[in-house]
């Protein structure tokens, strides 16, 4: 500001013979370098402004970006878990069909048995809400990331778990609600199922065992429905880990290329 003003002065010492005859003149010459001095301060104090701004975005950019890299990650291996978990309980429904099959009532392993009547109760809920995509969204501020691809890729994602959550309350809870209902049938005339902790036994009664072995036709339907959801959804986890890790890669390049 001093340099420009210093200018100013110059030009009114260099051209006073000029503007003797009117002191009129000669103040309208200072005024006019008075306002072009203060738009140039001004001009300059935006710049420095707009560019704090543009700072401070990337820096919240930044911020958002490692957050949903990290909540991204955890859904990774959560899916895979999710995955192994259908998978297990697809194994545990077909060995109780397989041993239906045999139409015995001699059983090796109670235990064993037991835990695989128990992988037929139905399914449980495995979606999570996404915190830091969700607090993107309802808060406005998904405008701070500038990649459109991972905006794309974002919203490909998170379309495609809510529709595997959408369809999850429909046939698959109906199942398992019948399934529940039947369990609760099969321990009405013991508190196996009310108890927790040390107070609940190791495995249900004999009687219980011999109630499920006489009436095996009135579970084997419904656990080949549970059966079919499971490994449909060991494949749905499949899917959106890969959506996920997908994603994972779009957010770790636009991190390290700041």
């Amino acid at each position: 500001m001093k340099f420009f003003r210093k200018i100013r002065q110059n030009l009114l010492t260099q051209n006073k013979p000029a503007f003797v005859a009117g002191r009129f003149s000669k103040y309208l010459l200072y005024a006019i370098g008075e306002i072009i001095l203060v738009v140039i301060g001004i001009l300059i104090a935006l710049n420095i402004n707009n560019r704090n701004t543009i700072n401070k975005e990337r820096a919240l950019e930044q911020d958002y970006l490692i957050r949903l890299s990290a909540e991204i990650e955890e859904e990774v291996a959560y899916y895979n878990t999710q995955k192994l978990n259908f998978e297990n309980q697809n194994k545990s429904i077909t060995r109780m069909l397989e041993r239906w099959k045999l139409n015995t009532r001699t059983i090796m392993d109670t235990t064993q048995f037991f835990n695989d009547f128990f992988a037929g109760n139905g399914l449980n809920p495995w979606f999570k809400e996404p915190v830091i995509w969700t607090q993107l969204v309802q808060s406005g501020e998904l405008s701070l990331i500038h990649d459109p691809e991972l905006i794309e890729g974002l919203y490909r994602h998170y379309a495609e778990v809510n529709l595997m959550v959408e369809n999850f309350k429909e046939y698959p809870t109906q199942t398992t609600n019948e399934a529940r209902k039947l369990m609760a049938i099969t321990f009405i005339s013991e508190d196996f199922l009310t108890k927790a902790g040390s107070e609940r036994p190791s495995i249900p009664s004999s009687e219980t065992l011999t109630y499920i072995l006489e009436n095996q036709n009135k579970y084997k339907e419904l656990f080949v429905r549970v059966a079919i959801i499971a490994r449909i959804h060991s494949g749905i986890m499949n899917k959106l880990s890969k959506s996920a890790t997908e994603v994972l890669h779009l957010l770790e390049k636009r991190i390290t290329t700041q």
